[in-house]
């Protein structure tokens, strides 16, 4: 008997055992249907955060900050000027992995413009912030490096802070505000900028909507006084992403004398609510999924058992008239074959079903891709045949003789 007869025949004891069938079938297609849905519900995840890693900068960019300063602050670190101007041309300098250096100065002021007054968060900077966080103006101009150089005392609006102080984004442009009893000239005002990790969840981008840009030799000399930054942006190039936080790290111990700074990559933490959430909804399907799948694979052993004990007389007929161990045990795996593959099929479409509902009712992207079908039904597959093992093997090491006295 070769192996298409013998899938037929897997066919034919199928359909003749229609509720022994059903039964192995349940447990391969929950645990299908199940990991359908885990890995498209991650791989939806998964998709979100890179897009909205691109969002803030991309993969390589990276964020430095003051560290809180300690409770017994020692000599080193009483003596060291924190984050300064003078770190970010050093970095921008000496730095060989990295692509844009972007020193920051944040401050939340009070703005003014007409009837209309609110504190909010202002930001100094360089014309390379924009480029590593994908910033664009809607209408106007970004800094310039010639504001830059002339301290000019021009901003360039959140669309929400635009729209609150003017009534409209348009309306914004060439006008005067007060920022902190001092005048600016509106040069530009953003984009609106929306990213939505889940239905349920507000604009994680809704904070660049709500701030303005002034130059960053303007916030000093305006504000602070003192060469002090709150935050440096960094952008890596491309190879050297694997060691830039190592130089960052070693460059700037260099001038403090001591780590009084953090690094972590732009965006981390975002998200972090759905994402939480979502991977617990992850676990319980891959729970469910890895359950029906044990079990399906024991009631196909317990049921394949019963088969062979019930065709041990068939399968002596077999041997005496010339059948192979190797044939009989091929035979009783084709069996498992067909169910496993019926299971495996059914576990698919099961799982295309649910992810499709819970991406509706749960507003994320959930696509089942090629991949993963092939990851699925291959695992199905595997689980059967293995089940199957014990009881192939048990059926070709029966005996011609005493098979056929069996019953």
């Amino acid at each position: 008997m070769n192996i298409f007869e013998s899938l037929l025949s897997g066919v034919e004891e199928a359909r003749r055992h229609t509720g022994q069938t059903l039964l192995s079938l349940l447990g391969l297609v929950l645990g299908t249907g199940s990991i359908v849905t885990v890995l498209a519900l991650f791989g939806g995840q998964t998709a979100l955060t890179q897009q909205y890693l691109e969002e803030v900068g991309g993969i390589g960019t990276m964020i430095v900050s003051n560290r809180d300063a300690s409770a017994q602050p020692t000599a080193r670190e009483r003596a060291s000027k924190r984050l300064t101007y003078e770190d970010a041309a050093f970095l921008k300098d000496r730095a060989s992995t990295l692509a844009a250096v972007s020193p920051g100065w944040a401050e939340n002021l009070i703005y003014r413009a007409g009837g209309t007054s609110f504190r909010g968060q202002v930001i100094g900077t360089v014309p390379d912030y924009a480029v590593i966080n994908d910033i664009r103006p809607l209408v106007g101009r970004y800094l310039s490096d010639l504001d830059i150089t002339n301290r000019s005392r021009v901003v360039v609006l959140g669309w929400k802070f635009a729209d609150s102080l003017f009534g409209g984004p348009v309306r914004a442009l060439g006008k005067l505000v007060s920022i902190e009893y001092k005048q600016y000239t509106v040069v530009g005002v953003l984009e609106r900028e929306e990213f939505y990790f889940a239905s349920w969840e507000g604009n994680a981008l809704e904070y660049r909507n709500e701030r303005a840009y002034i130059p960053i030799t303007t916030a000093i000399s305006q504000y602070s006084g003192v060469d002090r930054l709150t935050f440096l942006t960094l952008k890596a190039k491309p190879a050297g992403r694997a060691t830039v936080e190592s130089e960052v790290r070693s460059l700037l111990f260099a001038r403090h004398g001591v780590e009084d700074f953090d690094l972590r990559q732009s965006g981390s933490g975002a998200g972090s609510d759905s994402g939480n959430f979502l991977q617990l909804f992850n676990y319980i399907f891959l729970v469910v999924g890895i359950v029906s799948l044990f079990t399906g694979g024991i009631v196909i052993a317990n049921i394949l058992l019963a088969s062979v004990v019930e065709r041990v007389r068939e399968f002596g007929t077999r041997m005496a008239l010339g059948a192979t161990a190797g044939s009989i045990f091929a035979h009783v795996l084709a069996q498992v074959l067909v169910i496993s593959v019926i299971g495996a099929v059914l576990g698919l479409l099961l799982g295309r079903a649910l992810t499709g509902t819970v991406a509706y009712f749960m507003q994320m992207p959930a696509v089942v891709s090629p991949f993963i079908a092939a990851v699925a039904i291959g695992t199905a597959l595997t689980v059967g045949l293995l089940a199957g093992m014990y009881p192939a093997w048990r059926a070709a090491r029966l005996e011609p003789v005493e098979a056929l006295r069996y019953g």
